[in-house]
């Protein structure tokens, strides 16, 4: 055997042992016209664990294209050609990711890359060759990822709304009770969910009962001052009711304009009073 023999010999060794550690099946198109890309009946080098990815043995896997497309789950099969049809316009590599039935009809999800190169035996016609993965097991912790994600972003949106919950109390009239500590992060939560139920139900008169509400600092005063801009601007008027002494203190010691802010003792005194004007202004 001669030096470039056996060069060329452990160069196959190393490839095969590669492909074999890899997991990864081969497929090579041999000597076609580009134009014969999308036939059902050209012969097709399937590497042994081509098949094997999909559940069959060597003698049962028909070396054409059409025995692996019609492995391609049939809702896909357009990513399968579009990846084809790129690469024979532009050159760049094949590349698409499919779901693929096995043998026992169990859906897989495959990566497929691949390149092409003139044939230099047969001028005009092309050699291409690539590879399949099997990456079930990446898209499945994918989509597990993702129900969880979906899953804490419902619990999410379902605590805020826990944490302001809007009571329509008359027909124009709603409340929205807090409890704890308002933050610029949940005032500005506040607004959004305000807003969008003052245009929804076409309110008068929003009332924010800050009874439960231990502490506030600038940020929120400035916040609650532009859900009251925001509100009237929409038609509505907003009032607060149930402020504690030390939130009331808090307030007039922040520099935030409280002009535009009306105040009750409680909620009941908030209610009538609404309830009054509503009359008046329907009367006039």
């Amino acid at each position: 055997m001669t030096s470039d023999e056996a060069d060329t010999r452990r160069l196959f060794e190393r490839y095969a042992m590669a492909v074999s550690v890899s997991g990864d099946g081969i497929w090579e198109y041999p000597a076609i016209d580009p134009e014969q890309a999308f036939h059902r009946n050209i012969p097709v080098h399937y590497s042994s664990r081509f098949p094997e990815l999909l559940g069959y043995d060597e003698r049962d896997f028909a070396p054409i294209a059409g025995s692996w497309w019609d492995a391609i789950h049939p809702d896909d099969l357009g990513l399968s050609s579009k990846s084809i049809a790129d690469h024979l316009m532009t050159g760049k590599r094949m590349f698409a990711e499919y779901r693929v039935y096995n043998r026992l009809g169990e859906v897989r999800w495959w990566q497929v890359f691949g390149d092409s190169m003139p044939d230099a035996d047969h001028k005009g016609k092309i050699r291409a060759i690539g590879v399949v993965r099997d990456i079930t097991v990446l898209k499945t912790a994918e989509e597990t990822a993702r129900s969880q994600l979906e899953l804490i972003t419902r619990q999410q949106k379902a605590i805020r709304a826990l944490s302001t919950p809007i009571i329509q109390l008359w027909d124009n009239i709603i409340t929205l009770p807090l409890v704890g500590a308002v933050n610029s992060e949940r005032a500005a939560e506040i607004m959004d969910r305000l807003l969008a139920e003052v245009v929804r139900l076409r309110v008068r008169y929003a009332i924010l009962d800050l009874t439960g509400v231990e502490s506030v600092d600038t940020t929120t005063g400035e916040q609650l001052y532009r859900i009251i801009r925001a509100v009237g601007l929409l038609g509505g008027q907003v009032r607060l009711s149930g402020l504690n002494p030390s939130v009331a203190q808090t307030m007039t010691s922040l520099g935030v304009d409280i002009s535009p802010f009306i105040t009750h003792r409680n909620l009941q005194d908030a209610l009538q009073a609404c309830l009054r004007d509503s009359d008046r202004f329907v009367t006039h």
